[in-house]
Order: structure tokens, then C-alpha cells, then sequence
């Protein structure tokens, strides 16, 4: 016969059985996540990181979760029917929006289904969310709200070009509306700048539309965050170099492949904060209910070699307030 504390220890084991086993399900069970992006060179630049910040988190692809990728390669019309495809056809758990035309077709696509987005623009004003502290719809995320460091960037390009006028902002279908172009116009006019929109409708055509003569017409280049942009870098930073013209760029990434200087979000840091995001969506938590964030960490680059070969001597102000200058 079972003595009462033999008994005792029995139904503690079987207890503690129980719940290592809740546990070990609960580490096993499988979540399936989209990551839906306007180009492949998103996925090359974000997936990476991506991958391992989804590991440190205890999400390991094949295991307990299953990554589905979709990228529009660089065509935004695409955009709703492959939203609407994942949808209709996959088991999705939540939606990884990258920029502001992808997270507007998941959203578009669905309004049951997760959607954790990394968007450019206010996502208020874009019909994403109700509020940032309250989105109360499907859709959060990070917000970078690109039209303020914009702001700055035009200000950085008069201290370091005081006497220039004639500003240029160089765009895309998916940077050339109001609100990606509002902020360079009304700030270029209040510094003193003379503002026109350089439109790329075709990035066949960038050898073309950023030739030396074209760019001759203009003293400074702004550049606002572009997806399709910063897919076509090299070519970028290779016709504005033969311009001999001084540009500003959205994130560091342009600084270290030759561009003369920076400043946006540290995007690391605001990828880092768009993964926790998705894993509190993963673990029940409702987008609705979460406040969308916004970057807090900003960095500012600047390529002296670059400088010097533009004849620009910058003052002690600026490159002390650099967070890194490429010597």
C-alpha cells in the first residue's frame, strides 16, 4: 500500500510532468509570419537581422515558426494582389509590413489578421491606426515619420552650404506625394533654397534623369527615404559624385558606400524595437492595443574624404556633432 507521502510525491511528479510538458508545447508551437516587402533588397538588408533578433527571441525558422516572404520587386501596384494572396492562401498568424505601400495593402487586404509594420510616414495620416498610443485597428508598429528628419536634413544642407540656392529632392512613385515632399518644399523655402523635385518614374532611367547636366542646375541634393532609391545605391551615389555636387542621405548605409553625409534613425535600433513588437503580437497581445513607436536614436554621418574633394570645409559645430566621420 502507498503510503500518504510516497502518494504525496506522486502526484507532485505527475504535476510537475504536466507542466514541463504545457512548457515544451508551448515552445514547439508553430506560428506562421509573413514578411511582405516592396523589393528583394529589402529582404538582403532587413532579413539578416531579422532572422537573428527573431532567434535571440527563441523563434527559430522550421522549428516553431515558418517565415512566408513576398516582395513586389520594386513594382508598389503589386503590392495588394500579393497582400491579398497571403491571405486567401496562407495560414498567416501576423503580417510583417516593410514601408509604408506594403503595410497599406496588408491592411487593405485584411483587417482580422496582425499587422506589424515599419512605416516612413505618420501612420494616423496614412489610415493605418486611429492614434499612435491607441491604434485600435489591426496595424503596429514602428513609425518613423521620415518627414521630420527630413526637416533636419534641409537644415543640415544650409549650415553646410550657406550660400547655396537651388535645392534638389530627388524622388520616386513612392516618395513623390505631399507628404514624403511637403516637409523639403515648406522648409527649403523658409531657409532660403529655390526647390525642385528631380522624379525618377522609372529606375531604368536613373543614368538619365541624374546625369551631370541635369544635376549642373542645382547647388545641393536632399534625399528623403526611398525604398526603390536605396535599392539602386550605387548607381546613386555614382551619378551624383560625377554632378560634384553635395547630397544628403537618409541612413548611414549611404555614407559608407561613398555618399557625402547622413542623417535619419538609427534603424537598427528601430528594426530591434519592430521584432519586440512582433513577438508581444505573437504572444497575444492585440496591435490595437499597443502604442505605435517611434525612433529614438538618430544618427548623423559625414564622409570628409567626399568633403574635401567638393572643396566644402566643414566647421568644428558640425562634425562635432557627427556620430561618425569617414576620414
Amino acid at each position: 500500500m502507498t503510503d500518504r507521502r510516497s502518494l504525496v510525491k506522486i502526484l507532485a511528479g505527475a504535476t510537475l510532468l504536466g507542466v514541463a510538458r504545457r512548457v515544451s508545447a508551448q515552445k514547439v508551437k508553430s506560428v506562421t509570419v509573413a514578411y511582405l516587402a516592396l523589393l528583394p533588397g529589402e529582404d538582403r538588408s532587413f532579413v539578416p537581422n531579422f532572422l537573428r533578433r527573431l532567434d535571440q527571441l527563441g523563434y527559430v525558422d522550421g522549428s516553431n515558426i515558418r517565415l512566408e516572404f513576398r516582395n513586389a520587386a520594386g513594382n508598389a501596384d503589386a503590392l495588394p494582389a500579393l497582400a491579398q494572396e497571403l491571405v486567401r492562401d496562407g495560414d498567416i498568424d501576423v503580417i510583417v509590413a516593410i514601408s509604408t505601400p506594403a503595410a497599406l495593402a496588408a491592411y487593405k487586404a485584411t483587417q482580422a489578421i496582425p499587422i506589424v509594420a515599419f512605416t516612413a510616414v505618420d501612420p494616423v495620416a496614412s489610415g493605418l491606426a486611429d492614434s499612435l498610443s491607441s491604434p485600435g485597428r489591426n496595424v503596429t508598429g514602428i513609425a518613423v515619420f521620415s518627414e521630420e528628419t527630413t526637416v533636419k536634413r534641409v537644415e543640415l544642407m544650409r549650415d553646410v552650404v550657406p550660400r547655396a540656392v537651388r535645392l534638389g529632392t530627388v524622388t520616386t512613385k513612392v516618395t513623390s506625394g505631399a507628404q514624403s515632399l511637403a516637409p523639403v518644399l515648406e522648409t527649403g523655402r523658409k531657409l532660403g533654397f529655390t526647390v525642385e523635385a528631380i522624379n525618377v518614374d522609372d529606375p531604368a532611367d536613373l543614368a538619365k534623369v541624374l546625369r551631370p547636366e541635369v544635376l549642373a542646375g542645382f547647388d545641393a541634393l536632399v534625399f528623403v527615404p526611398d525604398v526603390i532609391l536605396n535599392a539602386h545605391m550605387a548607381e546613386v551615389i555614382r551619378m551624383v559624385g560625377l554632378s560634384n555636387k553635395p547630397a544628403i542621405f537618409p541612413s548611414p548605409d549611404w555614407v559608407a558606400n561613398g555618399g557625402f553625409m547622413s542623417y535619419g534613425p538609427d534603424y537598427s535600433d528601430a528594426f530591434r524595437h519592430l521584432i519586440s513588437q512582433l513577438d508581444r503580437v505573437l504572444k497575444g497581445a492585440k496591435p490595437g492595443d499597443l502604442p505605435f513607436e517611434r525612433p529614438t536614436k538618430f544618427d548623423l554621418r559625414i564622409n570628409l574624404r567626399v568633403a574635401k574633394a567638393l572643396g566644402i570645409e566643414l566647421s568644428p559645430t558640425i562634425l562635432a556633432r557627427a556620430d561618425e566621420v569617414i576620414e
